[in-house]
């Protein structure tokens, strides 16, 4: 394996992608892995710049030690690592005393950070459609309004709002949509999200699609998305959205976020410091592909990540599910979506529908089926938030 190969493979493996992973992966294959991913998010390099913004190498380093350093003596053994880092063991361990001391992962996060500067995008990775692209694309028949800041003080923390331009007395449902790229890179204007939200605002939604702070810890992600939602229902007189119907849709760590905010409402520290918090994150509808839910770490429980795990939060009181899987995804394995469905059913919640796919789609499984999706969300959203046509307005 050459270095190039082995730097990248961790950058994708060490940098987030923690949850689901059973057996071992070639660097190669992690790093297609997060490629298919890309096929909706922004550069890996430029988005991960993004999130270590200000921050030194020592913070991924810190990263490293809090993910596997589990008897906390400040450095990894080969029995504590995991992913790449493991399989590429000794090639980090510089003096093969078997052990991953500071200095030596420190060497590692540089050579990671040279790496990214250097790498070209891959796929679609670098394509993020710029605002004068966005306003051709929504043509006069919706209005949008792009980069508005759901809280200030975090270039991330802003969001596009699309919704129909065409005046009338009512409420509309809303639909929040959250892109993925393993919680460390992505962004709302990626074309297959956008795409999505233009196409939902025309059926009739007041749309909206989200940036977050990009962070591999998973919890200013959620606490973010929680934000956003709560921001829309503390304007949903300007929008005339019915606040009471709300739905989301996201893919892989976007699915992921989703399903935080139809089932962990009760957990009020997910909520975070950000405003309204007079308002509700709760969202009444759920669609969601590729979706991470157990507190997993290459395949083991790990009991430190149950508090942003959807499976934790379950009850007979769970909004309507729309889920996606397919069976031989590498990256977030099936059983995921198994185990949270037979955990909704058991739990006796009332709307679940999960599509099990066997077409070897893998991880890309919403990409290379988009319009069946597509067309299945529409009918779910309809059905959930539209039942009786649109809201009347009780003004």
């Amino acid at each position: 394996m050459c270095l190039r190969s082995l730097i990248a493979g961790l950058s994708v493996c060490c940098c987030g992608i923690a949850w689901g992973q059973d057996t071992p992966r070639s660097a190669r294959q992690d790093v297609q892995a997060g490629a298919s991913e890309q096929n909706e998010d922004r550069s890996a390099e430029s988005s991960q710049s993004d999130q270590r913004a200000g921050n030194s190498n020592g913070s991924l380093v810190q990263q490293w030690l809090r993910q596997m350093d589990q008897d906390n003596d400040k450095r990894i053994a080969l029995k504590e690592s995991r992913g790449l880092m493991q399989k590429n063991f000794d090639r980090v361990d510089g003096n093969s005393d078997g052990f991953l001391e500071v200095k030596e992962l420190t060497v590692l996060s540089q050579r990671l950070k040279r790496n990214r500067g250097k790498r070209k995008p891959v796929g679609n990775e670098s394509k993020v459609v710029p605002d004068e692209q966005v306003k051709k694309m929504v043509g006069d028949q919706l209005v949008c309004e792009l980069n508005v800041p759901y809280r200030e003080g975090h270039e991330r923390w802003k969001l596009d709002l699309f919704r129909p331009a065409k005046e009338f007395d009512g409420l509309r449902p809303a639909i929040v949509f959250i892109h993925g790229g393993g919680w460390v890179r992505g962004d709302k204007r990626a074309p297959l999200f956008l795409g999505q939200t233009i196409e939902f605002a025309r059926k009739g939604y007041v749309c909206v699609t989200v940036n977050y702070r990009l962070d591999a810890e998973k919890l200013p992600c959620v606490k973010d998305v929680k934000c956003a939602v709560r921001w829309l229902r503390a304007h949903a007189k300007d929008y005339q959205i019915d606040p009471n119907k709300i739905g989301a849709y996201g893919n892989s760590a976007g699915a992921h976020l989703v399903a935080m905010l139809g089932v962990s409402a009760s957990n009020r520290e997910l909520e975070g410091d950000g405003p309204h918090q007079g308002f509700s994150s709760q969202i009444q509808a759920v669609a969601a592909s590729a979706t991470p839910t157990r507190p997993m770490s290459r395949g083991k429980a790990d009991a430190r990540l149950s508090a942003l795990a959807p499976i934790t939060y379950i009850t007979e009181d769970a909004p309507p599910f729309l889920l996606f899987h397919e069976v031989s995804d590498r990256l977030v394995d099936v059983g995921h979506s198994d185990d949270f469905v037979k955990a909704l059913k058991s739990a006796g919640a009332q709307d679940v529908t999960y599509r099990r796919l066997t077409d070897g789609s893998g991880h890309s499984v919403f990409q290379k089926n988009k319009d069946e999706f597509s067309a299945e969300m529409a009918r779910f959203f309809a059905r959930i938030l539209q039942p009786n046509g649109v809201s009347q307005s009780s003004d």
